[in-house]
């Protein structure tokens, strides 16, 4: 006891300015216990389950939920309340616990700092404060938790430098600060380290070199050292300088990921690293111009447990070495990509039985692509675009039966498309795109059910006709036959590729006329047929696109009277230049007027009504989602094309690499929102476009569900008052949603800002609640009456209301939307999908295990309908009349029968009705 007294003075002594002290040493018991978890819970603003109704004075607090006690002194030992949604602050009477040994408030929305009294626990072993909204610096009082062995503050807001002093904590073992905003340098104490198992600092912005020792530099021998690293994550700061030699001689290591900084020079020898398993060094600056410069590869054959090793968009040049085939038997993903590599890809790449990725794309490699690739069975994803390939593409890929993504482009690769093609029955992309290909496009390749991403065919030689099998790929989104030497018409089928987003047949030799079939495309957004030998009249039925952003049908030889209503009322949509015998139209494309009907003959008028009856008759919206071509027509190289493809615009796809860039490695600083399942950051692509980039949280249970439901939900509608979409990413466990960014926030942050975030808040006027109210019923009205069948969001509320710079209302988070079963606007699921919404907006029917319904949706949308400040933002006499009428819809929506409750639609006019009135 004595030696602890002793201890408690050091302390106050050292610490007295922060830990409160002056009133001499504190006396902890029970009450101070219990005491101290009172202040803890006054501190929770937020707790939407409701755990912290049990901590009540009716029972023991070491009964109470999330609590545990020491068995025979009844003293607080364990605090964990992770994921619970709490809103709030940690009080500084935290460090009154002084029995605590875990602590873990993870996953929550807590904000403010972390309390310098956190010091005062010194039994502490385990401080798990990540995935908050934590700010401030993080304490140099946690150096005196002599026990520490477990600190994670990862994925909040902590700035300021790391504390040197953490580097006196022995038994430390597992750290990680990642995601954050700390800058600085690593303490070069963190070499002394001796226990230090995994040390995660990714996504900040550290700087300068690693540590060595006092001088600023890290010591050769500091992985030597560090005798129990196995888990070293810096990836995504400001590092430079050299990676250590000693790195290839931690024989403990077998987790590291440097990515993302500013290291130069040599890749060390890695020949001592047997149990490595994920190596990553990609983005940095590192070469490898000395005469053994490949030596990094080759000493890799030591290494039998290597997983995944990427050294992609570094300074590497030379000739891969015949030694890649020595690498890992394990090894999955080989990532080489954007660097400067030449030479022939190495045929002993087959020798990687494991591999499903390999990249390889944006080099300089030469020579035939190796046949041998068609022995890997587990292959996957191919990258070899931007390359100098030439020769034939070998039959053998069609071996590759889980081959799912194929990128060829802009090479020099000759002959035909391999038939065999049509074996891999599991391919979605298929780019063969700027190469020199000829012959017939092989029928096989139709044949795929598993089709749903690209097919590009573009820039090349292919001749003969498109084959009618096209009309199989139901689930194809984005088709690019340009600029090729196709002929024959174009197939009646290709109506039947339901999921196309993109068509572009430009610039090749079809004739005949357009096919009426176009019309069945009602998720479709691009056509350009352009510059073809096509006839015969433009379909009236093409009115009925309603999404279609471009139509080109420019430098054909089309004839007679140019469609006037829907798209072809837009100018920026339709292009018709170039087709002598067009007439009509809307005035502004200054064609000459048609001959008057009687001078029409009674066949054409036939024809007429027959397509004015077709497109009337056609059905409303059919399949529709994302993975979008390229962004941009490549560099042509070798190919001679019109000056217009150099202006061609294609539709973009993602991969998690181009996200991570985007977002700075998912940075905190990007981050602008978080739920259940994932997570939101602003992003700006390679084009400098600016999006938002929904990440879903795959380890939560429900996550993969969500991710489901939001892409069968988002497959089937599009209206303009719901989040576009623009694109997906899905590779293994990362899933993404890329969005239209949103600059003006959400709904719940300009009705409720909260003190941290007032500079967000902003009054809205009655007229823009109005407008806010429209918008969203809109979009609910078209969910539950106008989509084939009916979509119900199941989560409305403020916080899933996204504002456009222009005010407007888009609906977002489809996570746990639900689709109808058809011509039944009110079935419902059973009852064990459990409960769906949020506390509050959530139709109480839905908590006594009824179906989910659109009336669900009416009654989310009654809540939370007046602000009683408005009068004191705006106010004009009518607002009297129109509030009351609004009030009155609330209610209504808001009762608790669902039979008494409106629809949508109806709910809808009574918006427009107060409208009016208020504009009278």
């Amino acid at each position: 006891m004595a030696t602890k007294a002793i201890l408690l003075i050091l302390i106050c002594l050292t610490f007295h300015p922060f830990l409160g002290c002056s009133q001499g040493l504190p006396r902890f018991n029970n009450n101070t216990d219990q005491e101290s978890l009172l202040v803890l819970r006054s501190h929770i603003t937020h707790d939407p389950l409701g755990v912290l109704g049990t901590w009540n004075l009716n029972s023991p607090f070491c009964n109470w939920t999330g609590i545990t006690c020491n068995v025979t002194k009844q003293r607080v030992t364990s605090i964990d309340l992770e994921n619970l949604g709490f809103v709030g602050t940690i009080p500084p009477h935290i460090g009154n616990l002084s029995f605590l040994s875990y602590l873990n408030l993870q996953n929550n929305s807590l904000f403010g700092s972390i309390p310098q009294e956190i010091g005062r626990l010194f039994r502490l072993r385990t401080l798990i404060l990540g995935s908050n909204r934590i700010r401030g610096t993080i304490p140099v009082s946690l150096s005196l938790c002599s026990r520490l062995s477990y600190l994670d503050l990862s994925i909040n807001r902590l700035e300021g430098t790391i504390p040197s002093e953490l580097g006196a904590l022995s038994e430390l073992a597992n750290v990680s600060f990642s995601t954050n905003f700390l800058t600085g340098h690593i303490p070069s104490s963190f070499a002394n380290l001796s226990s230090l198992s995994n040390l995660v600092l990714m996504s900040n912005s550290l700087k300068g070199p690693l540590p060595e020792g006092l001088t600023g530099t890290l010591p050769t021998d500091m992985f030597t050292n560090l005798t129990s690293l196995s888990t070293l994550f810096l990836g995504g700061n400001l590092l430079s300088g050299r990676i250590p030699p000693s790195i290839g001689y931690a024989s403990s290591l077998t987790r590291v990921d440097l990515a993302n900084n500013s290291f130069s020079g040599q890749i060390p020898w890695l020949g001592k690293l047997p149990n490595i398993r994920i190596l990553s060094l990609q983005s940095n600056q590192l070469v490898n111009d000395e005469p053994r410069g490949m030596d990094f590869l080759t000493s890799l054959a030591n290494s039998p447990q290597l997983e995944v090793f990427s050294v992609a968009e570094n300074l590497l040049t030379g000739k891969l070495p015949s030694s890649i085939g020595n690498l890992s038997r394990q090894l999955s993903l080989l990532v080489m990509n954007n660097n400067f590599f030449q030479g022939t890809l190495p045929r002993e790449i087959s020798n990687l039985v494991n591999v499903t990725l390999f990249a390889f794309e944006h080099n300089s490699l030469t020579g035939n692509i190796p046949s041998s690739i068609g022995t890997l069975p587990n292959l996957q994803y191919i990258f070899l675009q931007e390359n100098r390939f030439s020769g034939k593409i070998p039959e053998s890929l069609g071996n590759l039966t889980y081959l799912a993504e194929v990128h060829l482009s802009n090479n020099l690769l000759e002959g035909t498309i391999p038939s065999s093609f049509g074996n891999c029955q599991r391919l979605q992309l298929l780019d063969l795109s700027v190469n020199l290909l000829n012959g017939t496009i092989p029928p096989d390749i139709f044949r795929i059910p598993s089709f749903g991403k690209v097919l590009n065919l573009s820039f090349n030689s292919l001749t003969g006709s498109v084959p009618s099998d096209i009309g199989s790929l139901n689930m194809i989104q984005a088709i690019d036959f340009s600029s090729n030497r196709l002929s024959g018409g174009i197939p009646f089928t290709i109506g039947d590729c339901s999921s196309l987003m993109y068509l572009d047949m430009s610039r090749n030799s079809f004739q005949g006329t357009i096919p009426n079939s176009l019309d069945k495309l009602r998720g479709i957004e691009y056509i350009d047929i352009s510059s073809n030998n096509l006839t015969g009249n433009i379909p009236a039925s093409l009115e009925s696109l309603r999404f279609l952003q471009v139509l080109n049908l420019s430098r054909n030889q089309l004839s007679g009277e140019v469609p006037t209503a829907g798209i072809f009322g837009n100018l920026t949509v339709v292009s018709v230049s170039e087709n002598l015998k067009l007439c009509g139209g809307v005035p502004d494309l200054e064609l000459p007027k048609c001959d008057s009907p009687r001078e029409k003959s009674s066949g054409l008028r036939l024809r007429i009504v027959l397509i004015a009856t077709f497109a009337s008759i056609a059905f409303i919206l059919a399949s529709v989602l994302v993975f979008w071509l390229v962004s941009r027509k490549k560099d042509l190289g070798v190919h001679q094309v019109k000056e217009e493809a150099d202006s061609l615009e294609i539709y973009p796809m993602y991969r998690q690499h181009d996200l991570k860039l985007a977002t700075r490695n998912f940075s905190s600083e990007c981050l602008i929102g978080e739920g259940s399942f994932g997570s939101v950051y602003k992003g700006v692509l390679n084009d400098g476009s600016v999006v938002a980039i929904k990440v879903f949280k795959m380890g939560q249970h429900g996550a993969s569900k969500s991710f489901l439901a939001e892409c069968e939900a988002l497959r089937r509608i599009r209206h303009r008052n719901l989040v576009k979409i623009i694109s997906v990413c899905s590779a293994g466990d990362f899933k993404a949603l890329v969005l239209k960014f949103m600059p003006n926030g959400n709904l719940e942050q300009l009705l409720h800002p909260r003190s941290e975030a007032s500079e967000v808040g902003k009054a809205l006027g009655m007229n823009q609640r109005l407008n806010v109210a429209e918008d969203v019923a809109s979009a609910l009205e078209y969910l539950h009456h106008d989509c084939e069948t009916p979509v119900v969001h199941c989560d409305l509320k403020p916080s899933n209301v996204l504002l456009d710079e222009e005010m407007s209302a888009h609906l977002t988070d489809f996570g746990l939307a639900r689709i109808l079963l058809r011509n039944s606007p009110n079935a419902h699921f059973s009852s064990s999908l459990g409960l769906k919404g949020s506390i509050g907006y959530m139709a109480p029917e839905y908590g006594t295990g009824a179906g989910v319904s659109t009336r669900g949706d009416v009654y989310s949308f009654g809540i939370d309908i007046v602000d009683h400040e408005l009068k004191q933002k705006e106010w004009q006499p009518a607002y009297d009349d129109g509030i009351g009428r609004m009030l009155e819809m609330g209610l209504m929506c808001a009762s608790k029968s669902p039979v008494e409750r409106p629809t949508m639609r109806e709910v809808s006019v009574m918006i427009k009705n107060v409208k009016a009135s208020l504009s009278e």
